[in-house]
């Protein structure tokens, strides 16, 4: 009876010390973010272009879930599944809901509008833009910004900004830069304030932002703690081809390249995308420059289990792209770009 009662014991303690450690081991936040492959979107359903058939363009992009500080059972779950991306956490970024969807709603409206405009101008075909300044897209620090998400930067340290006469050109002419592993930075003091005059809303402000401190890699940069895009309007009324944008269903600027190049070959009628599956990821600028992107190792995953043909990547993201590329045994070509010409002359000639 009482081996029975030992054995009875044993039976209910073990899987309750089993399910404390599983239940622990879920709550336990670690410092690693985990991306994982979403879903590709056809361009197809973001623009519509009036008495245009572009059931021929086949373009597509691809968006990743991300998820921030998880858990240890998490982690220890991406370790052997290979279709997870793992990334120390950066502390300065800001991970709320509510921040996540405003930023990356100003940043899929600023994408969508660039991508027209790149998209027109290499198809040589009219199209009504309006600049409007540089538009705040989002901020971090560890400290609460004077600016706002959404903030149209039109003066900085006092100085008229135009398509031409950025913010960085501003502060390198008045402060200097200096060149640092090869690249170029300005010379901006931290804790040190710097005037900008944004619209907010319908009002004109002027405000301070201060430099801080920015720690990356054991080493400390200065940083106002806002990125910016440039931003225009753009107008149906005055284009030579009329447009329409349907509402998106996802968030980001990094199918820009990609909008660029289906608005391209949709205006342009040269068919380039026909019986491909065509892929890729990037930012667009209003020039038709590709710019970097995040999560690219888990676009490719997406991308590699959809079977596309060829996979378009900005070239800083390359070598990252090129390792989980490696990974796999498939006939997707990856192919580095840094604009959309290169994307449209790859085309054209394989």
């Amino acid at each position: 009876m009482l081996k029975l009662l030992n054995k009875f014991k044993l039976l209910v303690i073990i899987p309750s010390i089993i399910a404390v450690i599983f239940v622990t081991l879920s709550i336990i936040p670690t410092n690693y973010d985990l991306t994982v492959p979403a879903t590709l979107a056809d361009i197809d359903d973001t623009y519509d272009f009036e008495e245009i058939d572009t059931s021929n363009v086949n373009v597509s992009s691809v968006s990743v879930y991300s998820f921030y500080n998880i858990s240890v059972l998490n982690y220890l779950q991406s370790l052997i599944n290979p279709y997870t991306v793992l990334d120390k956490h950066n502390e300065y970024v800001n991970t709320s809901i509510d921040y996540g969807y405003t930023s990356g709603t100003i940043q899929k409206k600023v994408s969508l509008n660039n991508s027209l405009i790149a998209g027109y101008k290499a198809a040589n075909v009219e199209l009504n833009a309006k600049f409007k300044g540089y538009i705040i897209h989002s901020i971090f620090g560890l400290e609460k910004s004077t600016a706002m998400l959404g903030d149209i930067i039109i003066k900085c340290e006092g100085v008229e900004l135009t398509e031409n006469l950025s913010i960085s050109k501003v502060l390198a002419d008045k402060y200097g830069t200096y060149e640092k592993d090869g690249l170029l930075y300005v010379n901006i003091e931290i804790d040190k304030e710097y005037l900008f005059t944004v619209k907010r809303g319908t009002e004109e402000l002027d405000i301070l932002v201060k430099a801080f401190g920015y720690l990356d890699e054991g080493e400390v940069f200065p940083s106002l703690g806002i990125n910016y895009y440039e931003y225009y309007d753009v107008f149906k009324t005055g284009s030579e081809i009329p447009f329409k944008i349907v509402e998106p269903d996802s968030f980001g600027p990094s199918a820009g390249l990609m909008q660029a190049l289906f608005i391209y070959d949709a205006l342009s009628s040269e068919n380039l995308t026909k019986d491909l599956h065509v892929v890729g990821t990037g930012t667009i600028d209003s020039k038709g420059n590709a710019g970097s992107i995040g999560g690219v190792k888990a676009k490719i995953m997406a991308a590699v289990l959809d079977k596309a043909d060829v996979f378009f990547v900005p070239e800083p993201n390359y070598e990252d792209a090129l390792e989980q590329y490696n990974k796999y045994n498939t006939d997707m070509k990856l192919v580095s770009v840094s604009c959309l010409n290169d994307v449209i002359n790859y085309l054209r000639n394989n």
